[in-house]
């Protein structure tokens, strides 16, 4: 069990790693443009914009409202930053709630951690209240695994000033854990999350996600473990 040597605690990345949510987003994307008077905008365009955006303003107080506003002029809206925010967040309860899924395996992973007596937290810029969606309401999710039940810590954009690559998340993961970087390891799905945990002096575990496949040889020379699935994850931790 190399990849737990020394280790105290795991601590997972949330959209993409845990939950199938990357490609989500980019439906929520689409029918917020959409209702901003889009008829047929492409979901490939719409993940560049997403992604460009969230890198130049990752050091902005609210990256996400700044994304918003380049997506409303891109659109010819005359609807406000926080306008065109709030209209997203609207529309992505409604997603969340119903079409958000495990990644598969994710679930088989998290309850040998756990059954390993290791200490389990999740390091996300999302939203505390989609975790609660995910926990509490999702049902597709709860029939496989009640988060709450498994994560001692869970830090999210609510807790944090940066967003990855910064290493914030990571670091303040750690502290509320109570141990040190070398006793951790990271669960991650892309670079800019690699690179948060690299950052924080954290070891990483990459399991591939179809989103990241323009990184894949970036992850697989950087990560420290990486994995096709969860499936090899669960192998490599018996």
């Amino acid at each position: 069990m190399e990849i737990l040597k020394n280790k105290k605690a795991v601590i997972f990345d949330l959209d993409g790693t845990i939950v199938d949510s990357l490609d989500v987003w980019n439906r929520v994307d689409v029918l917020l443009a959409q209702a901003l008077g889009c008829k047929s905008p492409d979901a490939q365009v719409l993940h560049r914009l997403r992604e460009q955006a969230l890198e130049r303003f990752k050091s902005d107080p609210q990256p996400y409202v700044r994304f918003c506003g380049e997506f409303g002029k891109f659109f010819g809206s005359k609807l406000s930053a926080g306008e065109v925010h709030a209209l997203r967040y609207q529309i992505s309860r409604k997603v969340l709630k119903s079409d958000v899924r495990l990644r598969e395996g994710a679930d088989v992973v998290i309850k040998k951690f756990a059954s390993l007596g290791m200490k389990l937290a999740i390091a996300t810029t999302t939203r505390r209240a989609n975790i609660d969606i995910y926990s509490d309401v999702n049902e597709a999710i709860r029939q496989k695994i009640h988060l709450r039940e498994y994560f001692d810590v869970v830090i999210t954009m609510e807790d944090v000033s940066q967003i990855k690559p910064d290493p914030e998340c990571y670091v303040k993961a750690l502290e509320r854990l109570e141990i040190e970087a070398n006793e951790a390891l990271v669960i991650e799905d892309s670079r800019v999350g690699v690179m948060a945990a690299h950052a924080a002096g954290i070891e990483a575990a990459v399991v591939r996600e179809p989103f990241s496949e323009a990184s894949r040889q970036w992850l697989m020379a950087e990560a420290d473990w990486y994995f096709e699935n969860f499936a090899q994850l669960a192998d490599a931790i018996d």
